[in-house]
């Protein structure tokens, strides 16, 4: 096969589909060499065609680029996912927050009576929060103790979902970012840290915070942060405003990343309505094709208010761009929708190690990334464009009570990782339509390929289920769909689509 042949085919698959898997391309070409020597044979072709390639479980999806998208080359890319292979807050972050503890206490940052005070405010924050009360941050140790325990997987949480948001096309080269209720500026440092590791892109950032302490802690952390990577992200003076009350006027214009992480689910005075109003409202300072994103932990309470939100602010007229997919073109009902992504755990860094010295040290372990997010778009543009088609024989989950101990094929979105175990796997799926949870179940007795059925399934990709099995799990209100040897799963090939019929309203 010639390399004219490779890229005629790869223009042909290109002019036809926005996105598509290298597989495709091989079945194209009918070529037997590895999906590694093909990605390498076209790596060269992408740029001159506005293709972009990226890894995808055993493959590689190919994605054509939008007008004025951020690019990375493959040395910034490799960089960046070396980062997540071994996540850690770099050391100039690290040694930031730590001479800011000096600077605050008058003393070593690691010194006991120090730690002692920081380990309190932990135990104070967590109890808070479990007590599902907001926490606050106007003294000074209640901020370090969130720079000690929060802020280093807050940090490595926002860089994988930046990378998302750059890997499915939505950042510019130049991006005016703004982060409502940025805490000590975790994002904002996030953002700083991954645009230097890549080595391309430049940004604006503006934030919004009431704490004072906060806003403190933000002025001498972000500023030097991005004065140490000598990178072209221009900080913004913080707003000292509370976001429940501030008003769009207050705010920058033509905003193309607007964050809200780990702030909705503390504005626990207010309804989801009202939530989902806020944000609409804010959203006005959104460019046209600016993105919104939203996160929030992945326990019950947050996880669920996050997706009742997100749902409201789609009724309100914004765009679910991502992780769902409303396959059967009908809204969904989010009330007991908990589903979240988990990534590999951090490394401690040198504070979190000091304060997990002590008496129940691993109170102060703070290391594992599970997360609730969404990403929202004011112009219809969505991750997988995909509809059920007419007359295709898939069930609807809403109508698995009908199917009950009976074998069905189903199509749905991947929604979580493995929630079971080595043995018995289970995968939250979903299709938009189910009043109860559903799952994906690979029981322990199973063997075969089968076992690894969902395993390198990306979060939110669809997968077609031939031949699964219904059962009704009574204890939890929740239906199984059990994998049997006979089982065939198949990823669907997902167009990317710009809203035509995304979602009912």
């Amino acid at each position: 096969m010639s390399e004219r042949d490779i890229v005629a085919a790869l223009e042909r698959r290109a002019g036809a589909k926005p996105e598509f898997r290298l597989s495709e391309l091989q079945k194209d070409l009918g070529t037997g060499q590895s999906p590694e020597h093909l990605a390498g044979e076209i790596r060269p072709h992408l740029d001159s065609l506005g293709l972009t390639l990226r890894p995808s479980g055993d493959d590689y999806v190919i994605t054509r680029r939008g007008a004025g998208c951020l690019t990375v080359d493959d040395a910034g890319r490799e960089r960046q996912l070396a980062f997540f292979r071994n996540p850690e807050v770099p050391g100039y972050i690290q040694r930031l927050v730590e001479s800011y503890i000096v600077r605050k206490t008058g003393k070593p940052w690691d010194d006991p009576a120090v730690l002692d005070r920081m380990a309190n405010a932990i135990l104070v924050q967590k109890s808070r929060y479990w007590k599902e009360q907001r926490v606050s941050y106007r003294k000074a140790y209640q901020v370090l103790g969130y720079l000690a325990y929060h802020a280093p997987v807050y940090l490595v949480q926002f860089e994988h979902i930046f990378w998302q948001v750059i890997n499915r096309g939505l950042a510019k080269p130049n991006m005016r970012i703004l982060d409502l209720g940025t805490g000590p500026g975790v994002v904002p440092l996030a953002v700083i840290d991954l645009l230097g590791r890549i080595g391309s892109g430049s940004a604006e950032v503006y934030a919004v915070e009431r704490s004072q302490e906060h806003i403190e802690a933000y002025n001498a952390l972000v500023p030097a942060a991005a004065a140490a990577q000598r990178n072209t992200v221009r900080v913004e003076k913080p707003i000292r405003e509370d976001i429940g009350e501030i008003t769009g006027r207050d705010l920058p214009d033509r905003i193309d990343l607007m964050v809200f992480s780990n702030v909705l689910g503390e504005l626990r005075q207010m309804e989801i309505e009202q939530r989902a109003d806020l944000v609409v409202a804010l959203a006005g300072r959104l460019a046209p094709d600016g993105t919104i994103v939203v996160v929030e932990p992945a326990d019950l309470a947050n996880a669920t208010a996050m997706r009742q939100t997100v749902r409201a602010i789609a009724d309100r007229g914004l765009t679910i761009h991502s992780p769902c997919s409303f396959i059967w073109g009908t809204a969904c009902n989010p009330a007991r929708c908990w589903t979240f992504e988990q990534k590999g755990d951090i490394r401690p860094t040198r504070l979190m190690e000091r304060l997990a010295e002590g008496k129940d040290g691993y109170r102060f372990m703070n290391v594992d990334i599970k997360y609730s997010s969404a990403l929202l778009r004011k112009d219809a543009l969505v991750q997988h464009a995909y509809r059920v088609p007419s007359g295709a024989k898939f069930a609807r989950f809403s109508h698995l009570r009908r199917h009950v101990d009976r074998t069905i094929n189903a199509v749905a979105a991947l929604m979580s990782g493995n929630l079971g175990d080595d043995r018995t796997k289970v995968y939250k799926v979903c299709d938009g339509t189910p009043g109860d949870p559903v799952y994906a179940v690979i029981p322990a007795t199973l063997r075969g390929p089968n076992r690894d059925a969902l395993r390198d399934i990306a979060y939110g990709e669809i997968v077609q289920l031939y031949g699964v099995l219904v059962r009704f799990n009574k204890d939890h209100g929740a239906y199984n769909l059990v994998v049997l040897p006979g089982t065939r799963v198949e990823p669907v090939e997902c167009p990317a689509g710009n809203g035509a019929g995304t979602e009912a309203a």
